[in-house]
């Protein structure tokens, strides 16, 4: 009888399922809201965060004069406390590192978020922001453990939201102390200073014998411009997901150097802008509603993509700085929607138009006066591909 039940318990062992692992937070104060305590940083603490200092802040805008606040305050909780550093030119600066301990043959998981502060000055003509000096000078994070490069990303919007980092540690065969950092690798002094907030390392699970993790693939944001393959480029996207406030988190995606575009009309070629300001696309006030004058502009849109059969476009929505950022973007996002879906009321394939808001962000004229600020309420479009 002993031995039939001793037999019964061990089988129970046997195919008794192994409980799931729950992550396990290591780091104690990836929020900041323990204050300067549990990491260190190359630049200097500051509660006046001049170049070459960090500082800890619930509102960027009183952290230093270039800066505008993140929308929505912090990630963690709206309005607490994040990091913002101000680049001073200095290369290989850690703008925040901390040590950890780790186990053997473990999989770890890191998150982190963060944006561009510094306050958008208006660019130079309506392409520049995306290649200008300083509307497009923005930051790149580089996330290393031991020296180890483990993620990199670029906040390329620089709309003042949050955009999210995130990578799988493997640690084979490190055990103890490891160093955990994050650096801004773009150097220049001005227009790429960066707000930081809940910063996550995560303990998952221990590894089967054996295990072999996948190689680091870099998504280096200096190589999006000139070293993508093309086989790996996709257009750029605007994806949202929820995050603990209700903004906006931003996940990017590649981008690819814009290529020169031409349509040949009879015999005589003509080369075609890569952007333009469609002038007589207008809507109601404060509404996505088109116009009818808006109509006649997009109805010769009509004919030209029904002529050329090859043509990928993309409408880009603007408006001014009147009211409320995130519903500025939101009536951005409606306006180039309704542009779409007319054309394709028409007749024209909805995968041929893309479309993206920017709100109020890239203004091309100052937005105090009214006859300079209707400028900033535009919508453009921009040809994206055509093959020959």
């Amino acid at each position: 009888m002993y031995d039939k039940l001793l037999y019964f318990l061990i089988g129970l062992l046997i195919t008794m399922p192994v409980a799931a692992q729950t992550p396990k937070e290591v780091l104690k104060n990836g929020h900041f809201e323990l204050g300067l305590e549990e990491f260190s940083s190359d630049y200097q603490y500051n509660e006046v965060c001049a170049p070459g200092n960090f500082s800890l802040t619930k509102r960027a805008v009183q952290a230093y004069k270039d800066f505008l606040s993140v929308q929505g305050g912090d990630h963690t909780s709206g309005y607490g406390f994040y990091l913002v550093a101000n680049a001073d030119g200095e290369s290989n600066k850690r703008i925040w590192y901390t040590e950890v301990t780790v186990v053997p043959n473990a999989l770890y998981s890191f998150e982190t978020f963060f944006c561009n502060v510094f306050k958008l000055q208006p660019p130079k003509t309506n392409f520049d922001f995306e290649t200008a000096d300083l509307a497009g000078n923005d930051p790149v994070i580089r996330v290393k453990i031991n020296g180890e490069i483990i993620a990199e990303e670029k906040d390329f919007y620089h709309l003042y939201r949050w955009v999210r980092c995130s990578a799988e540690w493997y640690s084979g065969g490190y055990s103890g102390k490891i160093v955990l950092s994050i650096e801004n690798t773009n150097t220049s002094r001005f227009g790429n200073d960066i707000a930081l907030d809940d910063i996550s390392f995560k303990y998952i699970q221990t590894m089967p014998t054996g295990y072999v993790a996948p190689k680091y693939n870099s998504m280096v944001a200096k190589e999006y411009k000139h070293h993508i393959t093309p086989e790996k480029r996709s257009w750029l996207e605007l994806k949202s997901q929820q995050d603990s406030v209700g903004q906006g988190v931003y996940t990017l995606h590649q981008k690819p150097k814009p290529k020169k575009t031409e349509i040949k009309s009879d015999s005589i070629p003509i080369v075609l802008p890569q952007r333009v300001v469609m002038k007589d696309l207008m809507f109601v006030q404060s509404k996505a509603d088109l116009l009818p004058e808006a109509r006649n502009q997009l109805d010769m849109v009509v004919l030209w993509l029904q002529k050329d059969t090859t043509v990928r476009i993309r409408f880009i929505g603007h408006t001014d700085n009147v009211g409320d950022p995130m519903l500025n973007i939101k009536l951005s996002e409606e306006r180039v929607a309704a542009v779409k879906n007319y054309l394709v009321s028409k007749g024209i394939a909805a995968d041929r138009i893309e479309t993206i808001g920017y709100g109020g962000a890239y203004p091309i004229a100052d937005n105090y006066r009214e006859e300079t600020r209707r400028l900033n309420r535009r919508v453009e479009m921009e040809i994206i591909e055509q093959k020959k």
